[in-house]
């Protein structure tokens, strides 16, 4: 069985357009991952302020056989092999961030895992990104679209696609 999975990819530091495209490159390439789609890059004012200024964050979907926990494994390996540290502390900056959104309509909490991811409904910079991807992606929990999260979300953080001539990866 195969499903369609949505990766979140974000960083903050360095150069945040080549440490994107690296990583989606790396995504492609895990064994078991086909059909990738990227969505355009989008600035995100950091929540909280971080130090390393502004993120750019995007979103991948592939088709996957991978189960959850084996495709949450290979994002953090991709991760270290970029320089991120194994400890994964909120509002630190990044150079790379890798989460695993959505996996087809698979609900899973455990102590490593919980899809769907428990803020993406709250995120804008998650769902501008997935919204460009399948805006009539149904959220397996809340049961409504990407669209109407967006649509309805309250959260005034500023999120801007990137400049015209480097948004593609």
């Amino acid at each position: 069985m195969s499903d369609r999975a949505y990766i979140g990819i974000g960083s903050n530091l360095g150069d945040r357009i080549q440490y994107c495209q690296a990583a989606i490159r790396a995504i492609s390439e895990i064994t078991g991952v086909t059909a990738l789609r990227a969505s355009l890059l989008y600035e995100t004012a950091p929540v909280p302020p971080a130090s390393g200024g502004w993120f750019l964050n995007g979103v991948v979907s592939v088709q996957t056989a991978l189960t959850p926990g084996a495709l949450l494994s290979e994002l953090q390996r991709i991760e270290q092999g970029m320089g991120r540290a194994a400890e994964r502390a909120h509002g630190v900056d990044r150079s790379i961030d890798l989460d695993l959104l959505l996996m087809g309509s698979q609900v899973v909490d455990t102590s490593d895992l919980v899809l769907p991811h428990p803020r993406l409904h709250q995120r804008r910079f998650v769902l501008a990104p997935l919204c460009e991807l399948d805006p009539d992606l149904c959220h397996p929990i809340l049961g409504v679209t990407m669209q109407q999260l967006l649509d309805r979300l309250d959260d005034p953080s500023v999120v801007r696609p990137l400049a015209p001539a480097a948004r593609r990866v």
